[in-house]
């Protein structure tokens, strides 16, 4: 189960830098933020040297916070004409703000930049404070920033990646003293691909001692904005055997593929392999999509909750929020799903089934956005043909989903649709 959310105070200093009442700290250095993001975690794991030709470039960070580390590399990586194809950045945070704070903190950060805009973007694709991973997509998919909501030491071990780079910026030792354990390096060291490398600010004898715990070189260069020193370095094993190796990207050369069935299923697979640059080739044998299993006239999209946030809990919920994020974009593209935007309600069947509904909603913590619980006189006021005599738990972003009016295509490459 995991542990519920507490979002991030947001708070500044007497000079306008953000910090952390809960933890003591600053988020970043008086000197700027996207200054000390270029110079630490940018330049400090050599990039974007590192990443040029590539076709995917993987970073994990330690500590999200207002999205001064991401901004800065998604800036950089934008003004690099000889950039990866596709940069990936996986980014871990306990205690996010919420979308109203994260906006005033970035747009603090940012201000006078030209990054500004990017602020909007990452402000207005900002999920839902729910635990789990969160997929968003910048700069028509060849950015993806996943965000990881949760304790790093719990989060960590489930994340299936191949990182290229590190960005350990969590609060001071001293004050997080969690997020800088030898378990945790060790968990990313798990992560970490051939040749990776970290950088961070901190150059204290526990953050060393962790890295060297975990298999990873470190040298001291000068900090940034006066501070004496911050560490580098690469993942080094002293050998290379693995119980477990991190993923590999597909190695193709000609991206194309074929997918057989253009119903709801297939037309996603389709969907995102032409998001990634790929030729599909889409074989149907009925006239018309969505004809067979997916041609039902409507089906309810919604998550489930347990008490216990069991495999299938943390599973709908992770599609349920990337599917309404996708659908989103792609309406604003143009194509047609056919949904309601109204909302579900699931009625308890008893009052000991609303005991379970409220179980698992108090455990989880979950914002009203995602979920609340009805008492019996307003689920009946929200549902008018509903005489139930139970109370009920409302998804406000669930809906009655039509099948789509066509196949997904992306904007940059096409899709061929056959029959059999």
């Amino acid at each position: 189960m995991p542990d519920r959310l507490v979002p991030a105070t947001l708070a500044f200093s007497d000079d306008g830098t953000l910090v952390s009442p809960a933890y003591g700290d600053i988020y970043h250095s008086a000197a700027g933020a996207l200054a000390q993001a270029n110079y630490v975690f940018v330049a400090g794991n050599g990039l974007p040297a590192r990443w040029q030709g590539r076709r995917t470039f993987t970073i994990v960070e330690t500590g999200f916070g207002a999205g001064g580390n991401f901004l800065a590399t998604w800036a950089a990586w934008r003004d690099d004409p000889a950039r990866c194809e596709r940069l990936h950045f996986v980014s871990v945070e306990k205690h996010p703000f919420t979308r109203d704070d994260l906006r005033r903190a970035a747009s603090h950060m940012v201000a006078q930049t030209t990054t500004s805009a990017d602020v909007d973007a990452l402000a207005d694709a900002w999920p839902m404070l729910v635990p789990g991973l969160h997929r968003l997509e910048f700069d028509g998919g060849r950015v993806v920033l996943t965000l990881v909501f949760g304790d790093a030491l719990a989060m960590l071990p489930k994340l299936a990646v191949r990182a290229d780079a590190f960005y350990l910026d969590g609060f001071a030792p001293s004050k997080n003293p969690d997020l800088w354990s030898v378990d945790v390096f060790r968990a990313l060291a798990r992560l970490a691909g051939d040749g990776a490398t970290f950088a961070t600010y901190s150059s204290s004898g526990a953050v060393k001692h962790a890295l060297a715990e975990a298999s990873f070189a470190y040298r001291k260069v000068d900090g940034f904005a006066g501070k004496r020193a911050m560490l580098v370095g690469e993942f080094a094993p002293r050998w290379q055997m693995r119980r477990h190796e991190p993923p590999r990207a597909l190695p193709v050369d000609t991206r194309r593929a074929i997918v057989i069935g253009a119903g709801l299923a297939g037309c996603a697979v389709v969907e995102r392999l032409a998001a990634r640059g790929w030729d599909v080739t889409l074989i149907e044998r009925r006239e018309r999509i969505a004809s067979e299993a997916s041609g039902n006239p409507a089906g309810v999209f919604h998550p489930l909750m347990t008490r216990d946030d069991n495999v299938a809990s943390r599973l709908t919920r992770s599609g349920f929020l990337h599917a309404l994020a996708r659908w989103r974009a792609l309406e604003r593209a143009g194509h047609g799903f056919g949904r309601s935007t109204r909302g579900m309600i699931q009625l308890a069947e008893s009052a000991d089934d609303f005991e379970r509904m409220r179980t698992a909603f108090d455990a989880l913590g979950v914002p009203p956005d995602y979920a609340r619980l009805l008492n019996v006189d307003e689920a009946r006021a929200r549902a008018c043909r509903c005489r139930s005599r139970t109370a009920a738990c409302c998804f406000r972003t669930a809906a009655r989903c039509g099948r789509p009016s066509c196949p997904p295509r992306s904007a940059r490459r096409p899709v061929s649709a056959c029959e059999s």
